[in-house]
């Protein structure tokens, strides 16, 4: 089969054997469409640690080709998205259905094979079915959605003035769930802001002079929310930190299944968010307009009917 393989500092289009199952929990999925992200970005250019080799890739969807005999509740020939972060399944986080805070986590296409590549193996507790209403390319967009539902879980007061800070699809998808979700007085950035007017910053880019900023845009007691997975440390000035009494809140995914409900929630708008599809062997002009712009989502296209 066809996979896009980071191998050591190159990055490469090859033809490697398709996967098989090594555990009876897993299952394999032919994938339909995949996006591509700033995290897979970092892993190819080796700004985020990963396994020396790997195929590249986390957001998916696809239909189920073979399934082990411990898997419940996944079928043959399901449609299906996947959520791409796995626990141990034994700590009290894994046990609390907190897998994403596990200290052995791990992520597709960072951590271990990923779904840049006609099929993948992933455990079938990963795995999520899908109404034939969503299509493959919807489907594929669920993770993001998921990470931007997080905000929901900073405690933030929904009544108070807030600032969605960034220029990109990021910023603009969380800028809409919030509305959706009931935060009235929330804001997109979009012209110049009055320092010291908003209660919350919701983060979107850590540019350390754009956290500078952010920091400014807070009112004395207000709250930063921290949600990119950027490689570099993010810088924090205490000289408006601590006499502000800035509070942080970091926060990382909400349900992978409530995503999944939102994408066919007729009061959510993303589908202009989502770009057009290419195959593998474009994937260098797909990492260039990536890295280029991020106004909509890029995708990948695997099958015929990924937008299906």
């Amino acid at each position: 089969m066809k996979a896009l393989i980071k191998d050591g500092a190159e990055v490469r289009l090859r033809e490697v054997d398709p996967p098989a199952l090594s555990r009876p929990d897993q299952v394999r999925i032919r994938v339909a469409a995949a996006g591509l992200c700033r995290t897979d970005l970092y892993v190819a250019e080796g700004l985020l640690p990963s396994s020396s080799r790997l195929v590249l890739g986390h957001e998916f969807a696809g239909t189920v080709t073979e399934v082990g005999p411990e898997v419940v509740g996944v079928g043959m020939h399901q449609r299906v998205a996947v959520f791409p972060w796995m626990g141990c399944g034994e700590c009290r986080w894994c046990e609390g259905g907190h897998q994403t805070a596990c200290p052995q986590r791990r992520m597709l296409g960072v951590h271990q094979d990923g779904a840049f590549a006609e099929e993948i193996v992933v455990p079938g507790r990963l795995v999520y079915p899908l109404p034939d209403s969503t299509s493959f390319r919807a489907a594929a967009y669920a993770e993001p959605v998921a990470a931007s539902l997080a905000i929901l879980r900073a405690g933030l007061n929904p009544h108070s003035r807030g600032l969605v800070y960034g220029r990109n699809r990021i910023a603009e998808l969380t800028y809409r769930l919030m509305r959706l979700h009931g935060f009235s007085r929330v804001e997109l950035l979009k012209e110049q802001k009055e320092e010291c007017s908003f209660d919350y910053v919701v983060e979107t880019v850590t540019h350390p002079e754009d956290v500078a900023r952010m920091l400014r845009l807070l009112r004395p007691g207000g709250t930063l929310v921290v949600k990119s997975r950027h490689p570099r440390p993010l810088q924090l000035d205490l000289q408006q930190l601590v006499p502000k009494e800035i509070r942080l809140a970091a926060v990382n995914y909400g349900d992978f299944q409530q995503s999944l409900d939102l994408l066919r929630n007729p009061q959510f708008h993303y589908e202009d968010l989502l770009g057009v599809g290419h195959p593998l062997e474009d994937w260098r002009l797909l990492f260039e307009e990536a890295r280029r712009d991020e106004s909509t989502k890029s995708f990948f296209r695997l099958s015929d009917v990924w937008d299906r």
